[in-house]
């Protein structure tokens, strides 16, 4: 297992190393963005048609800004069943979800404070299957402070959140509590200080699960090597608990090591940035080493196209009672075109799960693969305030144990009202 798992993380760092060649080769850049932007781990819930992966979220400093929605969607197998093979029978339904978004932030851009909220809500309806209506919300801060050698930066945020849940197989509630604060200081023209800390637990509202939860410290020194490339060395700490056993005790891996912060600035119209690092796994299945990474990038070539790629690889506890901790690879890329005054988003996304030791439980819903196929076509009704999308996906899971493996296609009309 061990050997496996070595293996696996060189072919992860080969294809990272390889992702960063391609983005060379065309011309993309990576940008001096807050780590905060950095992708994170997937949750596994239930995702609409009309998710579209590599849109950048605008600000709008000093306005209260607000988003309708309305989605109604076709889903070929709400159940995630396997069909005739399956230990759960492959059944269609018809979903209705309305939603509501806010935000709002004081300050600029470009100012030296700035403070921010945000909170969001849906209600999803199935026709069929109304023991998975569920009502989901979440609401956070953000804010920081920024001079001319310091910068300091947070985000804190509670969602409520249910559905089905391709982690579990079934049906599946949860309270979340998140939490991120990024800082740096600038020591000279070439040379800079950065701290990162990340936490998140979530409380299981669903019996026969874990509660589970996430701590992660960084510290990075870097140099700006050429006017282009800010590399530096760092370190991270991080831990992960789970709950094991009927007397739901906790169970702990730490993960210690070295890491590599790089950024590559080429343009505006690139921002990307990454932390790549190695870390060796004390849990109680052993010791191991773990390769990690989280990469985020946006290449908008021109108001016409855009591209954007999201790489996460990271140690996760399992939402399963007596579980453990599963490995876990994610990544998302999509392009982003602009037809007329239409706009076409296309996404693809993969996910690799690998149980981390031996344990032995859950293993059909813990060693899979995951592939999500999107396409969506937007246009603007009644001037630019409100948009009419086509929304399409296709999603693959394939697991170790064949009667766990699904598929599903999705079809949906999304209306969405921006005041």
């Amino acid at each position: 297992m061990k050997l496996r798992s070595i293996c696996s993380g060189f072919h992860r760092l080969r294809f990272f190393w390889s992702c960063l060649s391609f983005c060379s080769f065309f011309g993309v850049a990576v940008a001096q963005d807050a780590l905060s932007n950095l992708p994170a781990l997937p949750s596994g819930f239930y995702q609409a048609a009309a998710t579209v992966i590599g849109d950048s979220e605008e600000r709008s400093f000093g306005k209260l800004n607000f988003e309708l929605g309305l989605l109604g969607q076709y889903d070929s197998n709400v159940t995630l069943g396997g069909g005739l093979q399956g230990q759960r029978d492959e059944q269609s339904d018809f979903l209705i979800q309305p939603s509501l978004k806010s935000s709002f932030e004081l300050g600029s851009g470009s100012g030296e404070w700035r403070f921010g909220l945000k909170g969001a809500v849906s209600r999803m309806n199935f026709e069929e299957f109304d023991r998975f209506n569920t009502t989901n919300y979440s609401f956070g801060l953000n804010g920081g402070y920024e001079s001319s050698r310091a910068k300091l930066l947070f985000n804190t945020a509670y969602a409520s959140t249910g559905g089905v849940n391709r982690f579990v197989g079934s049906f599946f509630e949860q309270t979340g509590v998140s939490s991120q604060v990024t800082g740096e200081y600038t020591i000279s023209p070439k040379s800079s200080f950065e701290i990162s800390f990340r936490q998140s637990s979530v409380d299981t509202e669903t019996s026969g699960f874990a509660d589970t939860s996430s701590t992660t410290f960084r510290v990075a020194a870097l140099w700006q090597a050429t006017p282009l490339i800010r590399l530096g060395p760092g370190l991270r700490y991080g831990i992960r608990t789970g709950e094991v056993g009927a007397q739901f005790q906790d169970a702990e891996l730490t993960v210690a090591g070295p890491a590599l912060r790089l950024d590559y600035k080429l343009s505006t119209k690139v921002n990307l940035i990454s932390n790549v690092g190695l870390g060796f796994a004390d849990s109680p299945s052993g010791d191991d080493e773990l390769l990690n990474w989280r990469v985020g990038l946006n290449y908008r070539a021109s108001s016409l196209w855009g591209l954007n790629l999201r790489m996460v690889g990271d140690t996760q506890a399992t939402l399963n009672t007596g579980g453990g901790f599963d490995q876990v690879s994610s990544y998302r890329f999509g392009y982003t075109r602009k037809i007329r005054s239409a706009r076409l988003n296309l996404g693809v996304s993969y996910e690799d799960r690998e149980p981390q030791g031996s344990s032995g439980v859950a293993l059909g819903l813990r060693d899979v693969s995951y592939f999500n196929y999107t396409a969506s076509l937007g246009l603007p009704v009644l001037g630019d305030e409100v948009d009419l999308s086509l929304n399409l996906a296709w999603r693959d899971f394939d697991s170790a144990d064949s009667l766990q493996s699904w598929d599903g296609f999705q079809a949906g009309l999304s209306l969405a009202w921006l005041f």
